[in-house]
């Protein structure tokens, strides 16, 4: 396939970091994913929402590999990956976060950010003998610096709060160097000072990657993408800004409600 440059949401004149075309997922006859088309680019941070059982979070298993489509293709960074496996993706980049936060609980923060730095660097027998020390450390210093858990380093995962067990999570992902990170309802269970800390590291991160969040909060969904997504029984609804989103008849209906408000 050729992938044309074409202007992105962002102004760029680049081709598509992500794209799917005509992807469907059918789960014992019923539709969960039906022929969506989706183009995300660098540095772009992009809110996927929608009502419970929109196909949401099967859209986000079908981009990562957890999941096969039913038919349709996927491209990243110029190149099909519609059948490859889920550690194959994470190698080219793409990674995700879950609703539940991820952690092995009775390692330390330090052992968590290890294992998913090793994950990337170790794809032969030789490289284990290649990979430095020292480089490893200045990975796990940076992606705690960078989320804030420089203090934390051994205590284990288990014991730390809940808000941040979600931060040692989004730096496991960090230290596999993501070109797309999938952040699946990051703010969940936080607290405001919490959420307003994670969006500045939400925007932060999309300096270097594009980001695709899958998001209940409509306040962060309104404050931190550039532009959204809406999903209604597996197709997409409407695409455009934020502000455009707001103001659309049929999201208010769909996601909100006859009479909702994004309050």
């Amino acid at each position: 396939m050729v992938v044309v440059a074409v202007s992105s949401p962002l102004g760029w004149n680049l081709p598509p970091l992500l794209e799917t075309v005509g992807l469907r997922r059918v789960f014992d006859g019923l539709t969960a994913v039906g022929d969506v088309d989706v183009r995300l680019y660098r540095g772009e941070i992009r809110a996927l929402i929608g009502p419970n059982g929109a196909g949401k979070t099967t859209l986000a298993s079908l981009i990562t590999g957890r999941i096969l489509p039913t038919s349709g293709r996927i491209f990243f960074n110029g190149r099909e990956i519609t059948r490859l496996q889920a550690h194959e993706r994470v190698k080219l980049g793409i990674v995700s976060t879950f609703q539940i936060p991820t952690v092995f609980r009775d390692l330390t923060v330090f052992e968590n950010v290890v294992l998913a730095a090793q994950r990337v660097r170790l794809r032969s027998p030789q490289d284990f003998f290649r990979l430095r020390e020292g480089d490893l450390l200045n990975l796990v210093q940076e992606v705690l610096d960078r989320v804030g858990l420089q203090g934390s380093w051994h205590r284990t995962a288990g014991s730390l709060p809940y808000g941040h067990q979600r931060l040692l999570e989004i730096a496991m992902a960090m230290a596999l160097r993501p070109r797309l990170l999938i952040l699946d309802e990051p703010t969940q269970g936080l607290a405001p000072e919490e959420i307003t800390g994670l969006m500045g590291l939400i925007r932060g991160i999309a300096q270097e990657t594009a980001v695709l969040l899958i998001e209940h909060n409509l306040r962060v969904v309104l404050e931190l993408s550039h532009r959204v997504t809406v999903m209604d029984r597996g197709r997409i609804i409407f695409e455009g800004t934020p502000s455009e989103a707001e103001l659309d008849p049929t999201v208010q209906q769909v996601y909100l409600g006859v009479g909702g408000g994004w309050n």
